[in-house]
């Protein structure tokens, strides 16, 4: 009898554990730059005042010394592919005097979390965290929660 509840205790953790899905964190790589923090640059603004504002560029090509990148990617766990954003700053003897890139300066506040901006037939969506329950927590849910 014992080795027959041993037997039914090991097949049931067994197939139970096919069950489990392992957990995938999310990968979050580069720099994050906000629309809000691009609409504070200013023509004229130096090279030490933007890294103040934006962080220190992930790229800074020694060829041309009037040029910073700032790359940004995100991948969630379950996601089979990543979000890339690429803004380059370009400075003209010292000074700040343009944007390119993914991502579209607007005043403070402007772009909403959910936006969408396009430049350049690129389409950036900013990363929104998953929301889906598995099915344990749905039960757990229904059980014990109203």
């Amino acid at each position: 009898m014992r080795r027959l509840v041993f037997i039914l205790a090991l097949s049931i953790t067994v197939f139970l554990s096919g069950c489990i899905r392992p957990y995938k964190i999310d990968i979050q790589q580069g720099n994050v730059v906000s629309a809000e923090q691009l609409g504070q640059l200013k023509q004229g603004m130096t090279k030490r005042e933007v890294r103040y504002l934006l962080g220190t560029p992930l790229v800074v090509d020694p060829f041309h010394n009037d040029r910073w990148d700032y790359y940004y990617s995100f991948r969630a766990g379950n996601a089979k592919q990543a979000e890339h954003r690429r803004i380059t700053i370009v400075f003209d003897d010292e000074a700040f005097r343009e944007i390119q890139g993914d991502v579209i300066a607007g005043e403070s506040g402007s772009m909403p979390p959910q936006a969408e901006a396009s430049t350049g037939g690129t389409k950036v969506t900013e990363p929104q965290p998953n929301k889906k329950k598995g099915i344990f927590r749905r039960g757990w849910d229904k059980v014990f929660k109203k």
